[in-house]
């Protein structure tokens, strides 16, 4: 992920705090830049509004989400552990991402980002473009409802443990196909 200048980090923290107890639809600039500790004129050079600074979250942690869904790990289950482990790590954003009506392409994104790693590595697989295309989309879909459900939760569990369950529910799915999830995803580093 890239770094932030010292202005929109201190925005992001300053969010993160107003997330814990308000909605993001009642967060006002004057609070984010208050808590931020940085002038009206910093905030506006950046963001013409507050939504244009909402959805360059939206698009921060989306990046980051998509960096996490390309990594490497030398097992199935150390990849979904790195992938739980970001958004373990940004958990008051996607929880915010995911109930709020502000980010309504946040679902789509979601699924753009795992659609295009899984279809790749089905593909090479069994070389049928309709059918790798379906089981991404099935894998993907799953992936997501564990990860908002599980989001959801007043008290998260580990990410390793949601991981391993994943790991193995993807692992069970593409069994059903007769494809094995360690021979379609190069984990090796």
């Amino acid at each position: 992920m890239r770094k932030l200048s010292h202005s929109k980090q201190s925005l992001l923290d300053a969010l993160a705090y107003f997330l814990t107890y308000e909605s993001v639809e009642d967060i006002k600039v004057s609070e984010l830049i208050k808590h931020a500790g940085i002038s009206r004129s910093t905030f506006y050079r950046s963001f013409e509004t507050k939504e244009m600074f909402f959805q360059w979250v939206l698009d921060f942690h989306m990046e980051g989400l998509s960096g996490a869904a390309k990594y490497t790990a030398n097992t199935p289950t150390v990849f979904y552990e790195h992938y739980f482990h970001y958004l373990y790590e940004h958990a008051i954003y996607f929880k915010t991402f995911n109930s709020s009506s502000m980010w309504p392409e946040f679902h789509y994104r979601m699924t753009q980002i795992g659609i295009e790693v899984y279809q790749t590595f089905i593909y090479s697989k069994i070389q049928n473009e309709k059918v790798s295309r379906l089981i991404s989309h099935y894998i993907i879909n799953a992936h997501i409802g564990v990860a908002m459900a599980w989001l959801n939760e007043k008290n998260l569990q580990p990410p390793n443990k949601v991981a391993q369950l994943v790991a193995t529910m993807t692992e069970q799915a593409l069994a059903s196909q007769h494809i094995v999830l360690s021979e379609i995803f190069p984990y090796q580093k």
